[in-house]
């Protein structure tokens, strides 16, 4: 059964948590290779400034990684990346973990695996990616290898969309809670919106916490009670609730 689109909430009770890839950018056959719009920047600039401190980039991606693609306009948003094991907010800063001896020996032979395997291999800050987008006939073997290896350094195996990765343990859910205990999000009602399996995580917890998860993606089994298209039909989405966070703050004091 499909899912009915989402409604635009009220700007000053929401926090919205927002994945990356497959959901603010289209997904690319290498991660290097998405394109983040000006129309974008422009158009996260604009939530930062009409939602302060409400506004928050929940990626698997290392927050390096989203600085170097998005930059200034990270102004005012807070930002999980590693799936929530790093996090920076105004009121914590940056807060990463150290890569630790077992990931440092996984990074080390997921990477042979991948050169062996004709695999596309990421290193991120506190985890391992291998990518078999452009060889899905490689996926079971790839997934086979990651979740042993995780399981022998007593480290995490995800899944994603032609992806299995290996890192320190997290989740995106667990990276909702803490970010909602911020002085600005306290009390308002998160929503949290993405593509892959991993943000499932994320739309069970903004579901508990009394608000809702917004799917970008085809119909499918899910914990969202929303669901968008595709990339361009979330960045219409947002607009619409920009645009109704700037005429609630110029609308005059009863």
């Amino acid at each position: 059964m499909d899912l009915p689109p989402p409604p635009i909430p009220d700007p000053a009770r929401t926090s919205l948590f927002l994945d990356f890839d497959g959901t603010l950018v289209n997904l690319a056959p290498t991660p290097d290779g998405v394109v983040v719009s000006p129309e974008l920047g422009s158009l996260l600039k604009r939530l930062g400034q009409t939602m302060p401190g409400r506004v928050a980039i929940v990626s698997g991606r290392s927050i390096a990684q989203l600085d170097a693609m998005l930059g200034e306009h990270l102004t005012g948003i807070a930002v999980a990346g590693s799936h929530g094991t790093e996090r920076r907010t105004p009121d914590e800063g940056h807060v990463l973990p150290d890569r630790t001896a077992p990931l440092e020996c996984a990074v080390e032979e997921l990477r042979a695996y991948a050169g062996a395997n004709d695999l596309l291999f990421e290193d991120k800050s506190l985890g391992v990616t291998l990518h078999y987008r452009n060889d899905p006939s490689r996926e079971a073997a790839a997934i086979a290898m990651a979740e042993e290896v995780a399981a022998r350094h007593g480290l995490h195996a995800g899944h994603g969309k032609m992806m299995v990765e290996v890192r320190l343990s997290g989740d995106k859910g667990n990276a909702l809670r803490t970010l909602l205990d911020s002085a600005a999000m306290t009390g308002t009602e998160p929503w949290f919106l993405g593509d892959d399996v991993t943000d499932e995580d994320g739309f069970a917890a903004a579901q508990a916490l009394g608000g809702a998860g917004i799917l970008v993606d085809p119909p499918r089994t899910t914990k969202a009670r929303y669901r968008l298209d595709d990339v361009a039909a979330v960045h219409r989405w947002l607009a619409a609730v920009a645009d109704n966070a700037a005429d609630a703050a110029t609308e005059p004091a009863a």
